[in-house]
């Protein structure tokens, strides 16, 4: 088994992923029979075990593997697998106990003659019950059968999506199944496409009102019955009576005010999933502390092993040559009239023109260093100053490339590389400008995580999640509380409304402004994405009403007004009628409202 170091040398393409991430990933690809702290030890690893925010195992070079992974199954594939769940699970109980029956009797007495006839009777026996279709569907009856150890296992696996939500229903569902054969004529009657009208036409589509369903009960948020159907008199009707109503629609009310809690415990769980600590409306500062304890961490320690690589290159008199400033004298005249505005330009040519007084004019190597480390002071990232001091430094390192010994040039070499890293990347030296205090920061640790996150593009965004990724254990968990606080951020935008109520609008918002440059795929992988805009989907059918639906003048429902005008007419008893009628068909449809199945309603179609 080769070690982590190894596969980072054979695969230098991964190098950016966390050691703990790629070794998760390795293990749930290849080693996954064997325990993962065993596998640690085995491949050199000794960091503590995270939580990951995605699968990491579809990132693992194909090379290693001739395995391919299953695509993700698309809507419609969950749909059919879930209607064709309760079948499957019928079948298989149906499989369990005639197919070892009609084995045994059709192949009576025993030899070898009556042995195949009882193989074939096993198969006419199980040809009578239902056959997956999908992946889905047995994935479903997986996990039914891990829970409940009464099933056995269905030949196909899950193709990745998270279906244990599903069981609870396909449980119900199949239950009240007691006829497989005619179970399995209807199961392929829903799920064969029909056939399309005109050449080039799409394949089949799926049942809106299940579709819902399904992608809801998947994120764990319940729906009512309009919010499944979208019918515009039933939204109407569960608006109306909520307000009209309240004493009749207490189911309802209770309801929506669960739905409200599904939503925000989603949001909880998926923050949960990335591994943060301190993912919470009030953690801003902190997660943004974290962030930059971190940066600075790596910037000093960086810096450390600059310094004292000059120092090595000092002591062996490396930096005494003489250098030629004529191209920094040069730069200084043609910038000198910018430098009423950026009067930093005017203090790098006073120093210069001091160390020349001083020196007799013999500028050496370790003057410029003075003055590469002045510019550096000086230059404030954002600013017109850090853009003309970094020209500065660019001028200093040109005027002292390939001068002094192997071991100045190496010093330069890390030096370069630190500025590139860090001082040279806005987002980054933005962040190191923190350590002065609380005042002086040019980046308060309540707004660190909009600065990363939220503001400018995706590549700068990366320069720091970069950093953060190669900063060992701690880097890897400030990264995680970046990933963490996204999620809390989109949550916050959800509670966003001053009346309570949560607020789609302004979660779609947020969720389009992310995924407008692909951050969301960057910070959580493909799935990560995929499972936030189903989130996202998911609350907006719970949420998002269609005009008209939603009656603001409190006019009243059509079943009510109705009912209103048959008091009106004085009949006899006909106030008693009217609010027998209203009790009875309020509370029926009421009672309809929570309890739709969108799954019994298309198998009965």
């Amino acid at each position: 088994m080769a070690t982590l170091a190894e596969v980072r040398s054979q695969y230098p393409q991964y190098n950016d992923m966390p050691d703990v991430a790629l070794a998760d990933a390795l293990h749930q690809k290849f080693y996954a029979d064997i325990p993962k702290d065993q596998f640690y030890k085995q491949i050199g690893l000794t960091a503590t075990p995270m939580v990951a925010p995605q699968q990491m195992a579809s990132q693992i070079p194909s090379q290693v593997s001739t395995s391919q992974a299953r695509p993700e199954p698309t809507m419609q594939d969950r749909v059919m697998g879930t209607i064709e769940t309760p079948a499957i699970a019928v079948g298989g109980l149906g499989k369990m106990v005639a197919s070892p029956v009609a084995r045994f009797l059709g192949g009576y007495p025993l030899n070898e003659t009556s042995a195949q006839r009882g193989l074939e009777a096993q198969k006419t026996a199980e040809a009578q019950f239902y056959q997956p279709r999908t992946e889905t569907g047995p994935a479903i009856v997986n996990t039914m059968a891990k829970v409940l150890g009464s099933l056995p296992p269905t030949p196909l696996t899950s193709a990745g999506t998270a279906l244990s939500t599903l069981t609870a229903p396909a449980v119900r569902q199949a239950s009240s199944l007691v006829a497989p054969s005619t179970t399995a004529q209807k199961m392929a009657a829903l799920l064969k496409a029909p056939e399309p009208k005109m050449q080039g036409m799409g394949a089949a589509t799926v049942d809106e009102p299940l579709a819902r369903e399904v992608r809801a009960k998947e994120q764990g948020i319940r729906l009512t019955k309009g919010e499944k159907t979208q019918d515009l008199g039933q939204l109407q009707f569960e608006s109306d009576i909520a307000k009209e109503k309240p004493e009749l629609a207490k189911a309802l009310i209770q309801f929506k005010e669960g739905q409200k809690g599904d939503i925000l415990r989603r949001f909880e769980q998926l923050s949960n999933e990335t591994g943060a600590e301190f993912a919470d409306p009030t953690a801003y500062r902190k997660v943004g502390s974290i962030v930059d304890k971190t940066i600075v961490k790596q910037f000093d320690d960086k810096k450390k092993l600059v310094d004292d690589a000059y120092q090595k290159a000092r002591e062996a008199g490396e930096t005494k040559q003489v250098v030629d400033t004529t191209k920094l004298d040069q730069w200084l005249e043609t910038n000198a009239g910018k430098s009423i505005s950026v009067p930093e330009i005017k203090s790098i040519k006073a120093d210069l023109d001091a160390l020349k007084k001083i020196k007799d004019g013999q500028i050496t190597i370790d003057d410029l260093e003075e003055l590469y480390k002045s510019a550096g002071l000086l230059g404030e990232a954002g600013k017109p100053s850090g853009t003309f001091m970094k020209q500065v430094k660019d001028v200093i390192n040109d005027m002292t490339e390939g001068v002094g010994g192997d071991l100045y040039r190496a010093a330069r070499t890390q030096r370069k590389q630190l500025g590139n890293d860090f001082e040279n990347t806005y987002r980054v030296a933005k962040l190191l400008g923190t350590r002065g205090g609380y005042k002086d920061r040019a980046v308060a640790l309540d707004d660190v995580f909009s600065h990363v996150v939220l503001d400018g593009s995706l590549e700068e965004m990366r320069t720091v999640t970069k950093l953060l990724k190669k900063g060992g254990t701690e880097g890897q968990q400030a990264y995680a509380e970046l990933q963490g606080q996204t999620i809390q951020y989109l949550k916050d935008q959800l509670t966003k409304n001053s009346s309570g109520q949560l607020s789609f609008a302004k979660l779609n918002n947020a969720i389009d402004t992310l995924d407008r440059e692909d951050k969301l795929t960057y910070m959580f992988g493909k799935q990560g994405r995929a499972t936030l805009v189903e989130v996202r989907d998911a609350v907006k059918d719970a949420l998002v009403k269609p005009p008209g639906s939603v009656n603001y003048s409190n006019s009243g429902n059509v079943v009510m007004r109705g009912l209103d005008k048959l008091a009106e007419l004085r009949f006899p008893l006909a106030k008693t009628a009217s609010e027998m009628a209203e009790k009875s068909q309020l509370s029926k449809k009421v009672e309809e409202a929570v309890k739709y199945d969108a799954l019994t309603k298309a198998l009965s179609k």
